[in-house]
């Protein structure tokens, strides 16, 4: 801990950026899995007779893994804001 009250807003934004890829990851494993579970477990097979291989599925649910992982690492990117003067955070004008 550092006695600059710049990192405090330098938190602040950090921490909505990890939110803002942790809704990001939610909606991409919620894709994968809305669209490929029915198909996997062939719940569509009657209506659209198309069956997906066990071996594609598990290359799909790896797939899943990597995307969100990788979507986690972009965190590494992130760069403190340069110029911390007359901001607004919740409505709050700092200056």
């Amino acid at each position: 801990m550092k006695s600059n009250l710049e990192d405090v807003i330098t938190a602040i934004y950090l921490s909505r950026k990890t939110f803002s890829h942790i809704h990001l990851n939610y909606i991409w494993a919620l894709g994968y899995n809305i669209l490929g579970i029915p198909i996997a477990a062939r719940t569509l097979f009657p209506s659209t007779r198309f069956r997906l291989p066990p071996r594609i599925a598990r290359a799909a649910m790896a797939t899943s893994s990597v995307s969100v992982v990788y979507c986690s690492l972009l965190l590494k990117n992130y760069k403190r804001p340069k110029k911390l003067e007359n901001l607004e955070i919740g409505g709050i004008q700092i200056q």
